[in-house]
């Protein structure tokens, strides 16, 4: 095979191999919620806040390591074609990019890239992830703020909604229609619940795994992932709050 025709095969292999890592990456993207979208109630100021503050706190630094599958199949490929081995064997590395990149995604990507900066600008390793947790806890917090904003509004909402039925000024199905409101609302509230629980599993891990390393003292950074355990409970009580003000209007 000529070398264009090396190159073509290489180009389409790193082209498959960004696609693969690109579909295994889009379970992180948070999908806009019908409250503000797909409905034709208008949504309300803290509605649209909540899925600001959503989409900012998914924008974790975790979540940035993703883009690594995408780079390890790029620099897999092009390392094989610049070593001049087959078009064959330059779809394989491209693959076998991907699947490492993907690998490494998480803890020990994140794990690697401290270790990196602290290198590049002279501070420990738990100085640094103690600044990225510090900053992913100042936007889940924005986030619990406005999901105590959203809760409020819901109550009054399903509040009036009970008492509307019971006077027959709405019917079972407007009632029905009503309530699918609150439980987009309690979606997004879940789906941010499951994003916080699993940053705070890396950063214990990354803490675990720093407290192996010599002089690094992950005092600072345990105390912003007992914070983080703090806004999870109280997300947690939220929702729970809007589960059982949404079951009581429909008693």
């Amino acid at each position: 095979m000529n070398t264009i025709a090396m190159k073509r095969q290489g180009a389409r292999a790193v082209t498959m191999a960004v696609m693969m890592a690109l579909a295994g990456c889009q379970g992180t993207v948070p999908l806009l919620p019908a409250s503000l979208g797909g409905s034709s109630t208008p949504a309300t100021s803290a509605e649209k806040q909540l899925q600001e503050d959503e989409d900012r706190f998914n924008n974790t630094v975790f979540a940035g390591v993703a883009t690594g599958a995408i780079v390890g199949a790029g620099v897999g490929a092009f390392a094989a074609w610049a070593t001049g081995q087959k078009g064959k064997n330059v779809g394989k590395a491209a693959v076998g990019g991907a699947v490492i990149g993907g690998a490494v995604v998480g803890v020990d990507a994140y794990f690697t890239a401290k270790k990196e900066q602290s290198g590049r600008q002279g501070i420990r390793m738990t100085q640094a992830a103690t600044a990225d947790i510090q900053q992913d806890n100042r936007n889940l917090q924005g986030y619990l703020d406005s999901s105590n904003r959203v809760l409020a509004e819901g109550r009054a909402r399903l509040a009036t909604l009970k008492q509307d039925v019971a006077t027959k000024k709405l019917s079972a199905d407007e009632a029905r229609r009503a309530r699918e409101r609150e439980e987009r609302n309690i979606a997004s509230m879940s789906s941010a619940l499951a994003k916080a629980k699993e940053t705070r599993a890396q950063y214990a891990e990354t803490s675990t795994r720093l407290r192996q390393q010599p002089r690094e003292n992950t005092a600072s950074l345990d105390s912003e992932i007992r914070k983080m355990d703090e806004q999870i409970r109280g997300l947690e009580q939220n929702i729970t709050a809007y589960r059982q003000a949404l079951e009581v209007s429909r008693a």
